[in-house]
């Protein structure tokens, strides 16, 4: 425990971080594991009840120990709450085991009632896999199953009994999801299919089924999802009947069959809406093929061809966009990652632009009518979508093969490799996988990122057109990204693993890329761990690096950054004041950004940046820290700074995350810059590590940066009227929690010395007759409480921007009927406003609008901003549910209003169905020439689909799609999901 100002802290038990956590589960354990006592349960019980005690401890437990969390059966206690329970039958009876008759019993009885009186319950899993054979276990599974009787809420059912059938099921009529691992006759599954009639996902991983599976399909109208092992060289024409399930949509056939006996279940599936087909662990025959190719419907398919040289002849048509060969067949099995299988690799192909490609021709085809034209048009549709992935044994062999298979292709080309191994690659494969050169994405291990690394600086030395492109290497703690543009290339580390390796001197050979002019790190890495590749960048003969952001710098890894000469723009936290003032030795520095610094620590290098001869910064952002009275002195010398912004934007209500997951986040902090300026001279410089526990990703930077600063005072400057002395000044955000008298006195000084300089202000302000001095004011940021001398916003005549914050969500029709006089006005932002009639009609009336951001009253509203002809950018912050026969009104703008490239739709759920989203984009494909026109940008809520290869044909130079779910799945990587069929 430290001691702080010598006091010593009080920690509560639940603000432990996980080291502490975990030593006192280690001596409770080590206290009662030599008592007498042969049941662990009854042993351990005091670990027991501490573990259970809160939510926090139960989730440590299980990640400390699993073994002893299944041992001692903690999931039991948690039966008549939880709605998802766990049950290992093994670790049951292995406790009953030491247990007499009597006291099985009231054990056993005291097991089920829990089950029995559980209302909650969702998903249940039980397993049982014995060694030896014990015929009452079987009973009491009986029993168990008996319990989940009548559970209405009961969804999803995982049984796995290893050498027993399952001779009964529970009398359940909610079930949408049943996986099966056990002997089974048909007759018990026919009757449970029949007893739930909303089945939507059926997996049979046993291949000792007895009668026909077919017999299911009367009963399993709504079923989506099937998987099933096949009986063991059968012919697989007894599964032709499958093909008349009506809502069929993924397929997985597992284990070997008769080869050529699934042509008819594949013919009867031509005409059905089938979407993905994987047969993984046998072969099939060109005929077969053939079949599979021809299902026009079908997406994805993921098999092992008998003869490879078939693919050439496949009737590649219709919407089959992503198609997976295995080399040999392999063995699939959903809970395993296929990121550990040793010794693997995939490799993706991209589909080669054809050489007679019109990129307007959907658009030519419908103004001329030219069915030639569309029909070319659908074919450039297909061959731009297509994605053709090879699975296999990893050797330089199989490289070379691929290679080989590249260059003959006229359709293809090598553009990502993922390996699955743990230890490097042969050095003298480095230089095959460099020859690539249209090889861009690169998953490997952190065993392999060097050679990985080496792989990608030779491929891109001998590469000259480069614009346009983004390479990436990702291994599971973080990725590399290379996003290059004309002139120049970006470097961005992404870091999301907890990593103990010096992982910087793997990174330092980035340094070299040529025209590599921006640095940006993120998310969690080790304080101190890049300074090897920031000496990268200064060992350089010329230094080329213009700007570097950071989420935190500290001393020493900053000690590097200040000789990297070339910096114009610098972008980065502190925890500790160390170094600070060296930042001034960047004698071109131009942009500095600090999102958090020790409170007081800017003065000396305020100070020095003012006393030299030829001032340069022109920009300065101070985001988490407020300022001292000295430092607001020493930066009012700062002549040169024309753009000052103090503190953040509030983040709006429909912007927040909702969710993320939470984990333990270790702070890296000074012991003697966390304290206030005015603390103690005496204590030293020193850095130490503090966990936060159960920290939300989403908010892990919030977190660390009100860790850093929650001991500083909460002062305002009773000098901040001095920066108006800045003579360049012509951008000011003030969004910190200053004083409101001491803001508006800065306001007044500016406007008594330089009015006409202002060109964008950012103030909580309600005095609008003040801001009306501004009169060269073009962009306006301001916060409304009410609407008094709101028509002096009238007279900013030159306003190009104009943002409002209405925190108390009052009317705004008294300000919007003012606005139609701005005739310069092109972006209006509105936010925590939802506008009634009244108020959209005086929108409407500023029809020379190109942005707009705004709440709806009702819905559909909407419809009345489509007349806004110059409109670019519309974002609807205000939240919707849409109806089930929803109107498509994004077609609506997108065929009237022609100048329309971007909406938002922050909270308007079910709405971008994929249908939906087919619809926009073939609307886009025949109506935008483009020629003319960039690709439309359309945010919102995802509704029935989680990848882009999910809709129809998707090609992002029409249509650029992102979600804005708060969902962790991101669409960037949408093609890294190669362990399930797409």
């Amino acid at each position: 425990m430290k001691k702080v100002l010598g006091k010593r802290e009080n920690i509560q038990i639940l603000s432990l971080n996980s080291y502490c956590i975990n030593e006192i589960f280690r001596q409770i354990k080590m206290s009662y594991a030599s008592s007498l006592i042969l049941d662990d349960m009854l042993k351990y019980s005091d670990l027991i009840h501490f573990v259970i005690s809160c939510k926090l401890f139960t989730k440590a437990f299980k990640e400390w120990s699993p073994e002893l969390y299944n041992k001692l059966c903690i999931e039991n206690t948690f039966l008549n709450r939880s709605p998802y329970i766990q049950i290992d039958f093994s670790n049951v009876y292995a406790h009953m085991l030491r247990l007499s008759i009597n006291e099985k019993k009231l054990f056993w009885r005291n097991f089920l009632n829990p089950v029995r009186e559980n209302d909650k319950l969702e998903s249940v899993m039980l397993v049982y896999e014995p060694i030896s054979y014990y015929p009452e276990h079987l009973e009491r599974f009986d029993d168990l199953i008996n319990c989940l009787r009548n559970k209405d809420q009961l969804r999803e059912l995982f049984v796995r009994l290893k050498g027993y059938s399952l001779e009964s099921m529970p009398q359940i009529s909610s079930l949408e999801t049943l996986i099966v691992d056990a002997r089974m006759e048909a007759n018990i599954l026919v009757q449970f299919c029949s007893l739930n009639p909303n089945l939507r996902k059926l997996v049979l991983v046993n291949n000792e089924f007895y009668g026909r599976l077919s017999d299911i399909v009367p009963h399993c109208n709504q079923l989506e999802y099937l998987s099933f092992a096949m009986k063991q060289g059968v012919d697989a024409a007894e599964y032709k009947a499958l093909a008349k399930l009506p809502r069929l949509n993924e397929l997985i056939l597992l284990g070997e069959h008769e080869e050529g006996s699934l042509v008819k279940l594949f013919h009867d599936l031509k005409e059905r809406k089938v979407q993905r087909i994987s047969i993984p662990e046998t072969h099939v025959s060109d005929e077969e093929a053939i079949a599979l190719a021809s299902i026009t419907s079908l997406i994805s398919l993921k098999c092992c061809l008998r003869n490879d040289s078939i693919y050439a002849d496949l009737p590649l048509t219709g919407s089959l966009t992503d198609i997976c060969i295995l080399r040999h067949p392999s063995q699939h099995d959903p809970e395993i990652n296929n990121k550990k299988e040793s010794g693997r690799m995939k490799v993706t192909y991209g589909a080669r632009t054809l050489s007679n490609e019109m990129p307007d021709a959907h658009y030519q085809a419908m103004q001329t009518n030219d069915s030639k034209l569309m029909i070319k048009a659908f074919d450039q549709d297909f061959a731009h979508a297509f994605r053709f992935r090879y699975e296999g044994a990893y050797n330089a062999k199989v490289l070379r093969d691929n290679m080989k298979l590249s260059s003959e292709s006229s359709m293809c080309f090598i553009e990502k490799i993922v390996l699955y191994q743990n230890d490097p690659i042969p050095n003298e494969d480095i230089p095959i996988i460099a020859s690539v050169p249209t090889l861009t994405t690169i998953r490997c291990s952190f065993a392999q990122i060097e050679q990985m690394i080496a792989v990608k600086t030779q491929q891109l030395a001998t590469i000259t057109e480069t614009e346009k492109r983004v390479d990436r290497i990702r291994t599971e703690h973080f990725e590399i990204r290379l996003v290059h543009s004309h002139e120049s290339v970006t470097l961005i580390l992404d870091f999301f693993g907890k990593c103990k390796e010096n992982y910087a001197r793997f990174l330092a050979p980035l340094a070299n890329l040529r025209n590599l002019k921006r640095l940006e790190i993120k998310g969690k890495f080790t304080s101190g761990s890049l300074v090897t590749l920031f000496k990268g960048f200064t060992t350089l003969a010329t230094h080329t690096l213009q700007e570097l952001k950071a989420v935190f710098l500290d001393p020493e890894e900053l000690e590097e950054v200040i000789k990297i000469g070339s910096l114009r723009i610098l972008k980065s936290g502190f925890f500790c004041s160390k170094n600070i003032d060296k930042i001034a030795q960047l004698n071109n520095l131009e942009e500095l950004n600090l999102t958090v610094h020790p409170q007081g620590s800017l003065e000396k290098l305020f100070e020095l940046l003012a006393s030299k001869k030829s001032q340069v910064l022109k920009s300065l952002i101070i985001e988490g820290t407020k300022l001292t009275s000295q430092e607001v002195v020493e930066l009012a010398g700062l002549e040169s700074v024309e753009n000052l912004q103090l503190g953040l934007p509030k983040v709006q209500n429909w912007k927040q995350s909702q969710e993320g997951t939470t984990d333990n986040l270790d702070v890296f902090y000074c012991q003697k810059c966390r304290l206030p300026p005015d603390a103690s001279p005496y204590i030293e410089h020193q850095t130490y590590v503090h966990t936060l526990n159960s920290v939300s990703d989403k908010e892990d930077l919030t977190a660390k940066i009100h860790f850093i600063t929650k001991l500083y005072g909460n002062l305002t400057p009773g000098n901040l009227q001095l920066l108006a002395n800045l003579s360049n000044l012509e951008k000011l955000s003030v969004y910190l929690d200053y004083n409101p008298q001491a803001v508006e006195n800065l306001l007044r000084t500016l406007a008594l010395l330089s009015p006409k300089k202002l060109r964008k202000l950012s103030f909580a302000t309600q005095n609008f007759r003040l801001l009306s001095f501004f009169e060269n004011l073009q962009s306006l940021e301001s916060v409304v409480y009410h609407t008094k001398d709101i028509e002096f916003t009238a007279h900013l005549r030159n306003l190009t921007d104009l943002q409002i914050y209405n925190p108390l969500d009052i009317p705004l029709w008294e300000l919007l009927k003012e606005l139609k006089v701005l005739l310069n006005l092109q972006s209006l932002l509105l936010d925590n406003a939802d506008l009634e009639f009244l108020d959209i009609v005086e929108v409407t009336k500023i029809n020379w609008l190109k942005r707009l951001r705004l709440g709806l009253a009702d819905k559909k509203f909407v419809f009345m901003l489509i007349p806004l002809k110059d409109l670019e950018v519309l974002e609807i912050t205000s939240t919707h549910y849409a109806a089930k026969d929803e109107g498509n009104f994004i077609v609506s703008f997108v065929l009237t209003s022609k100048n329309i490239r971007s909406i938002s739709l922050y909270r308007y759920y079910d709405y971008l169905k994929r249908d939906y989203v087919n619809g926009i984009l073939n609307t886009i494909k025949l109506f935008r020439d483009p020629s003319k026109h960039p690709p439309f940008k359309l945010r919102g809520v995802w509704c029935d689909f989680k990848r882009l290869s999910q809709l129809d044909k998707y090609n992002v130079e029409y249509l650029e799609l992102k979600r804005l779910d708060n969902s962790n799945q991101n669409e960037e990587f949408d093609e890294d999901t190669e362990d399930e069929v797409l």
